[in-house]
């Protein structure tokens, strides 16, 4: 079976790791690329047996792509620590890899809230 990393970018998201961590808790691999957070944010990660590298924050793509470069395996899925995957989405990114065929990468739909209000992209 094709094996998945996930990766969470931090930086003081004590309130949401583990919620985002456990979203994603089908990966083989997790990793939490941290930006020096000065909450709970590693001590909670810690707790939950997760790869963690901390790094200096210069931008969102060098943040990435350098936690990318860590990764074990082929398939990332890479989520803000205030994201959650749902049971169903799990399933989809499942299947999805199980039989990539010619595919090097998937869009996942996603819904945003401002406030109470809901858009979806």
């Amino acid at each position: 079976m094709t094996k998945i990393s996930a990766i969470i970018p931090t930086l003081n998201e004590e309130i949401h790791i583990a919620d985002a961590i456990k979203s994603v808790s089908f990966a083989d691999e997790i990793i939490v690329i941290d930006s020096f957070s000065e909450d709970k944010t590693i001590e909670i990660a810690e707790k939950l047996n997760v790869k963690i590298i901390k790094r200096e924050f210069d931008d969102f793509s060098s943040q990435k792509n350098f936690a990318i470069n860590q990764a074990s395996h082929d398939w990332i899925y890479i989520l803000d620590a205030d994201e959650r995957v749902t049971p169903e989405v799990e399933k989809e990114i499942i299947e999805a890899v199980k039989d990539p065929k010619d595919f090097v990468g998937f869009y996942v739909r996603r819904a945003f809230y401002f406030g109470d209000r809901k858009s979806e992209l």
